[in-house]
């Protein structure tokens, strides 16, 4: 092989030599800061995971006193009807054909707070399945934030109508609107989405 003229130069060779160990050096720094920032990821990512289960719990927990609320105000109230006749309020819906732009004008009035509501989702004929397990979720109709959710609903039928039903009280509802969505859950465990509702709250 024919020597490339000039790199016989010791001032040469010493630069090269320089820029090698230079390079060597950037290396290692770069492999240094890249493991570091591994270790960091993976910390953010236990991290993350540690507060997801914790809000998971959290919202496990508001649950469960949720329904636990909900039951003993539904004791009450029937122990209350039962002595003075009055029967517990209902809230039937009927599924949405299409989704407005505008959020739906006020038609109920805010239930006092710990009022025992029974709501009633009317199921489109093609969503009735006896052996099927429902979840309602209400959200916000403007940001979609959930203030309420429950699982584990059977489909039910009353006056020949085939519904879902669940009992929650009337501190869920503050004056606005509000989508309902309605989920099934198949034996198989795959969910879909059933239909969706509205209501809006006046004060």
């Amino acid at each position: 092989m024919r020597p490339v003229s000039g790199f016989e130069r010791p001032g040469l060779q010493w630069l090269f030599i320089g820029l090698g160990f230079v390079l060597i050096a950037t290396a290692a720094a770069e492999g240094i800061a890249l493991r570091r920032a591994r270790t960091d990821i993976a910390a953010m990512r236990a991290s993350d995971r540690s507060s997801q289960i914790e809000i998971d719990a959290l919202r496990a927990r508001a649950a469960r006193e949720q329904a636990a609320r909900e039951r003993v105000t539904r004791d009450l109230s029937h122990q209350r009807g039962a002595g003075d006749g009055l029967t517990e309020p209902t809230l039937t819906l009927a599924p949405l054909i299409t989704r407005a732009a505008q959020p739906p004008e006020p038609t109920v009035t805010k239930p006092d707070d710990h009022q025992s509501i029974q709501l009633r989702l009317l199921l489109p004929a093609h969503a009735a399945a006896a052996d099927a397990r429902y979840t309602i979720v209400i959200r916000t109709w403007s940001g979609g934030d959930t203030v309420w959710s429950r699982g584990g609903l059977s489909m039910t039928t009353m006056d020949a109508k085939p519904m879902v039903t669940s009992f929650m009280t009337g501190d869920v509802f503050a004056p606005g609107a509000y989508e309902i969505a309605l989920a099934r859950t198949s034996p198989g465990g795959g969910s879909s989405d059933v239909a969706a509702y509205e209501v809006a709250i006046r004060p």
